[in-house]
């Protein structure tokens, strides 16, 4: 990206103080921006970073005028900046253009137009492949699966057999959508495998993180709402209902048959057991254990996860522990020495 200050300024509708014609070539945070960086201001925690930043122009807050850099003044910094991201986004992409001659079309295929191919990509029978979809190099969508219009599914993806993809999501590198689930029982002295053979259903405008995995029903379907963002890593089981809207960060798990209501935040490494139920607009923290159903709206931590308040009550009681224990050697010590002087006087008579 190359654009001057006051060419920015215009496509975020902002107002520019000082040198409107200093050049922009790139974008950063504000403490790790260079020279010819564009970067913004929110909050007073980083003002403090307006003299000592290297960055060539700071997207700060309207009636925001400190400091001697350039700055364009918006109603947003945030969303503004975030609108030049996407501006160099379009720059940087590059996209699969074409069907590549090494991709690899079954029978009964049918695609829509401007669909674009990457290098061995490979397209089993009987797939809808819809308007506008790229896949990167090695994507493999097996037999019968249907990919929405305007979707994108990087590089070494796999979406398995009878699997149906929304529109316009977004699928990154290593993601499984429609492996087996994990079912199996001890029968005859050794785990028998349970057939597998339900689907997986995303909804529009789903993205799907690196390396997750959604597993395909055992019968039926498990599902994700439209809008909802999955981070990388994460593991959700068979037959798992997740509402639209919902944000899973990465390494959570969801087991078997949990159903996740609309507007869910799952937070980082955080387990919930199967056959639950999370309520809408739920957040579960970070590394909680959730082994029963969560209400609408509530916030739980821990393990086994509880109401928030309760377990930051937990936490700030287990930091007293050693000086709990400090107290309790000094009040045995004491007790000795009366149960010694006791002893004393009985033995004296008095």
């Amino acid at each position: 990206m190359k654009k001057r200050v006051h060419e920015i300024a215009e496509l975020v509708d902002g107002t520019v103080v000082g040198d409107g014609d200093v050049e922009i070539t790139g974008v950063n945070r504000i403490q790790r921006a260079e020279r010819g960086d564009l970067t913004f201001m929110v909050g007073d925690a980083y003002a403090r970073f307006i003299e000592s930043t290297q960055a060539s122009a700071i997207m700060v807050p309207r009636g925001f005028s400190q400091g001697t850099k350039p700055l364009i003044q918006v109603a947003d910094p945030y969303a503004a900046f975030v609108e030049v991201l996407e501006i160099i986004k379009k720059d940087i992409e590059r996209h699969p253009s074409s069907i590549h001659p090494s991709a690899v079309i079954g029978e009964n295929v049918v695609m829509g137009d401007n669909v674009a191919l990457g290098p061995y990509v490979c397209i089993a029978d009987d797939c809808q492949i819809g308007d506008g979809v790229i896949l990167y190099a090695g994507v493999y969508v097996g037999h019968s699966s249907r990919v929405g219009d305007n979707t994108i599914i990087h590089a070494n993806a796999t979406v398995r057999e009878r699997v149906v993809i929304g529109a316009r999501c977004l699928i990154h590198s290593g993601a499984i959508i429609g492996g087996d689930g994990f079912g199996f029982e001890f029968r005859g002295g050794a785990q028998q495998k349970i057939p597998q053979v339900g689907t997986v259903v995303l909804g529009d405008d789903v993205e799907v993180g690196s390396n997750t995995t959604i597993d395909r029903a055992m019968c039926g379907r498990t599902a994700v709402g439209r809008g909802t963002k999955i981070d990388n890593l994460v593991q959700i089981g068979h037959n798992v209902e997740v509402g639209e809207d919902c944000v899973i960060s990465g390494m959570a798990g969801i087991a078997g048959s949990a159903v996740i209501g609309n507007c869910v935040t799952i937070a980082a490494s955080a387990g919930i057991a199967g056959h639950i139920e999370i309520g809408d607009n739920a957040v579960i923290a970070a590394r909680a254990g959730v082994t029963k159903s969560v209400g609408a709206g509530k916030t739980v931590s821990g393990f086994p996860a509880k109401e928030h308040r309760i377990e930051k009550r937990i936490i700030a009681g287990t930091w007293r522990v050693p000086e709990l224990l400090r107290h309790i050697r000094l009040l045995e010590a004491r007790i000795e020495n009366l149960e010694g002087r006791l002893h004393g006087e009985a033995a004296d008579g008095t």
